[in-house]
């Protein structure tokens, strides 16, 4: 048999030479790969917190309240101008006094810009709980008031279900609607039961802020917290209000044969509707647009207004 010599100085050093490279070439691989997966992931490599924005100086407004039936009124301001019209509907925390950071930057940009407070909120007396209205007849009364003909939409939270009801009642008087961190309040057995699941029986007991801002606003902007406590606890008003209905019944079908241009938005930490249940919603309506906004809560229009009002804009100007 014949042996096997020993592996010559010059064979090693060529073999560890090999070795060397095929090294190099596997960790340059491992490498490449992992700054290709990098490359394509959007990653925040900032420390540095967004800056805390105070409430901006607001621009002149008119205001008023609009007498109801039974003793109710709608507490109203408007900016004027001759733009397109930009109705906005307040959350159940909130009223006419939910939009600071929206009012002048809105108004600025050519839009004329309108809120009013539901019935028992700031500034708008209950009246009868005989006769309590309903969401779409109380605004499309203050529009007539105002002489407005058309007119862009936007409800954040249960301000939402105005705007339901009046793409369902009115769809002929509405140029887009934008939807925030809201489902209409219409009735989605699908939806509606995982929003059950999702929240614990003591939710409700939780402290406002907690649940509706993000704990990362919480936690940076104190100061916007506090301003955003004391707005919520004035949007009480005098503490007595009586609930209300919808003039129309609220379906998916409805809102789709209204064909009106639809936003969805929400907060990446909103408690109430998380990104998953905005996605449900937005299947429902084809063509809608849809954003999630990075780390705000429930009351994302004060959470992050800069890039609220921007998204905003860009959607109506694009259906002015």
């Amino acid at each position: 048999m014949k042996k096997v010599g020993k592996i010559s100085n010059s064979r090693r050093d060529l073999l560890k030479k090999a070795t060397a490279m095929a090294t190099i070439a596997v960790a340059g691989t491992v490498v490449g790969n992992a700054q290709a997966q990098t490359n394509g992931t959007p990653v925040n490599a900032s420390k540095i917190e967004p800056k805390y924005l105070p409430i901006p100086k607001q621009v002149p407004a008119t205001e008023g309240v609009l007498p109801l039936s039974g003793g109710a009124g709608l507490y109203y301001w408007d900016t004027g101008g001759e733009g397109p019209v930009i109705i906005l509907s307040h959350p159940g925390r909130g009223s006419a006094l939910t939009w600071p950071y929206q009012q002048p930057v809105f108004a600025k940009a050519g839009f004329r810009t309108v809120t009013y407070s539901r019935r028992g909120y700031f500034g708008s007396p209950a009246g009868s709980k005989d006769d309590t209205g309903n969401y779409a007849d109380d605004l499309n009364a203050l529009v007539e008031f105002l002489s407005i003909e058309k007119f862009h939409i936007l409800g954040l939270a249960a301000g939402g279900f105005a705007v339901s009801d009046s793409v369902v009642s009115y769809p002929e008087k509405l140029l887009s609607m934008t939807i925030v961190c809201s489902l209409f309040g219409l009735w989605d057995k699908n939806i509606d039961e995982r929003l059950d699941f999702i929240l614990p029986k003591a939710f409700s007991d939780l402290p406002p802020e907690f649940k509706e801002l993000g704990a990362s606003y919480r936690w940076a902007h104190p100061d916007g917290v506090r301003e955003w406590v004391e707005m919520a606890k004035k949007s009480r008003g005098d503490g007595v209000w009586h609930g209300q209905e919808a003039k129309s019944k609220i379906t998916w079908e409805k809102i789709r044969n209204a064909n009106i241009p639809t936003f969805f938005i929400t907060g990446g930490a909103d408690l109430y509707q998380p990104p998953s249940m905005m996605r449900a919603a937005a299947r429902e309506v084809p063509h809608s647009e849809t954003l999630i906004v990075p780390e705000a809560g429930h009351a994302v229009q004060w959470e992050q207004p800069e890039l609220f009002n921007n998204a905003v804009l860009d959607f109506i100007k694009k259906h002015s």
